[in-house]
């Protein structure tokens, strides 16, 4: 029980610490800049699927 008691401590002055500070919206340009996902480009890959299908266990291989 003090255990728990504990933990509701602080679980509520973490509320109280959000809720004085600000409750925000999370912004995907607050954590990633444009000269980011400027130089960020998707990788260019071919998937060889008759190597994948060989892999599969139910081959017995």
């Amino acid at each position: 029980m003090k255990d728990f008691i504990k933990i509701l401590i602080a679980f509520i002055t973490v509320l109280l610490l959000w809720a004085a500070i600000g409750v925000k919206k999370l912004d995907r340009n607050n954590f990633l800049s444009s000269s980011t996902l400027d130089m960020s480009r998707p990788l260019n890959v071919t998937i060889d699927v008759e190597f994948i299908n060989k892999l599969n266990p139910a081959y017995g291989k």
